[in-house]
């Protein structure tokens, strides 16, 4: 089995109707390296339209969280 692993996506979401699948397919792509490190997963808005999606020990494994800093 091949596993690479992957920490944080960010994405550019033009479309708020594109906004929650693009942001949930982000989430699942990182469950697995969060799975394998015991983070959960940090969701920032640091624009608009830009988010930074990421492994975090700061969040408690299994669960994901949303923040904003723009």
């Amino acid at each position: 089995m091949t596993f690479i692993a992957c920490e944080s996506l960010t994405l550019n979401i033009e479309r708020r109707a594109q906004m929650e699948s693009t942001l949930d397919e982000a989430v699942r792509t990182l469950s697995e390296s969060a799975i394998v490190r015991r983070h959960g997963v940090l969701v920032t808005r640091v624009s608009p339209t830009t988010f930074v999606a990421s492994l975090s020990p700061d969040v408690p494994y299994g669960m994901t969280q949303e923040k904003t800093e723009w």
